[in-house]
């Protein structure tokens, strides 16, 4: 019994040595593999993108024409793309043997907040998408005191209230296809500007039943059809509103 254990020991040495040479071969096959020019990108496709140029998904994604096409690894791309915070989704596909497919979906900007000679733009969460000199397309919200805006982070104001409740009245909005260029509150009263003399008027609490309930929606389209862009649509209690001139 004393001779058999060295013998059981070798054989374990043995067998651990077989396994780290086959280990080392799989590497080494793999690294030669990967650096075959055969794999080399000569193609990269952006889909899915309407604002934001395939110039710019690229540039941000690192992936590089000749490049190996192992080196466009779908998290890392997803990492560099979303960088830009006006895209939400990316997913990164290989077409074997050499192009890159990049799927992107955009984030829409909806609420801007002034602060000095910029505008804060959002997204509905009030996480800021970018500080800009140029006004965006999405809602103004008037009369909210900007303390703090930093890329990334929720929008900081004086009157936190206020801004969650134009945010929401945004989202309603949106949901219910209607927008509103600007919005402007004071206390529980809006003004919610459709058209730059377009306006609706109301509590804040009528006018969002009064955007659920589609009322508003069929009011607005009625002006629209009769190329009315001027007057007030005065919102009030029960989804009741009335135009005036």
């Amino acid at each position: 019994m004393s001779r058999s254990k060295p013998k059981r020991r070798k054989h374990k040495k043995k067998h651990y040595l077989l396994k780290f040479i086959i280990v080392v071969l799989i590497c080494a096959a793999a690294g030669f593999v990967m650096h075959l020019s055969y794999f080399n990108i000569s193609g990269i496709a952006v889909m899915g993108n309407e604002d934001i140029s395939d110039e710019e998904i690229i540039k941000l994604s690192g992936v590089k024409e000749g490049e190996s096409i192992f080196h466009a690894q779908p998290l890392l791309v997803k990492y560099k793309v979303k960088d830009n915070l006006y895209i939400d989704k990316v997913k990164t596909k290989w077409k074997m043997p050499d192009k890159v497919i990049i799927t992107v979906s955009e984030k829409t900007a909806m609420a801007q907040f002034k602060k000095g000679g910029k505008f804060v733009v959002t997204d509905i969460d009030g996480t800021v998408i970018e500080v800009t000199d140029k006004e965006r397309k999405a809602t103004l919200i008037d009369n909210i005191k900007v303390t703090s805006a930093k890329r990334k982070d929720v929008i900081e104001v004086k009157d936190e209230e206020q801004a969650q409740k134009a945010l929401k009245l945004v989202a309603a909005a949106d949901e219910n296809d209607l927008y509103f260029k600007r919005i402007s509150m004071s206390g529980n009263k809006v003004d919610a500007y459709i058209f730059d003399e377009l306006v609706c008027k109301g509590k804040y609490g009528d006018l969002v039943s009064c955007i659920k309930s589609g009322t508003l929606k069929s009011v607005v389209y009625d002006l629209y059809q009769k190329d009315k862009e001027k007057g007030t649509i005065t919102v009030s209690s029960d989804n009741y509103c009335f135009f005036t001139p």
